[in-house]
């Protein structure tokens, strides 16, 4: 099973028998694996495409202190598309769950942030 199957098989399984603990953690997991197949790979792109990396690190940093969770997610499919760069499925599949955007978001600026150093 690749990552990709695993957090999709995650996201579509019922955790009723699993704490909100649990819950929390498989979400982190989830968020850090999906974040962490594109981000780097797209920060790259970006850089080597002759956009401005600190502009656009600066922005999300903006987005997530203000707790603009969708925002960063929005801004994420945005950079992706201009830049022809394909966003895992799993991505999407996250965005679509209000509780699992800041998770996502979170996993995002941590990785973005890495990139950026």
């Amino acid at each position: 099973m690749t990552a990709s199957e695993y957090i999709e098989l995650l996201l579509m399984s019922k955790t009723g028998e699993m704490s909100n603990q649990a819950d929390e953690e498989s979400a982190i997991e989830m968020s850090d694996l999906v974040s962490g197949s594109f981000v780097y790979s797209l920060f790259e792109y970006i850089f080597n495409a002759g956009l401005e990396p600190d502009t656009i690190t600066q922005h999300l940093e903006d987005l997530y202190d203000s707790a603009n969770y969708y925002g960063i997610i929005y801004f994420i499919m945005l950079l992706a598309d201009a830049a022809g760069y394909y966003l895992p499925k799993e991505f999407y599949l996250m965005s679509l769950k209000n509780d699992l955007v800041p998770i996502l978001s979170a996993a995002i600026i941590e990785d973005w942030l890495e990139a950026s150093e």
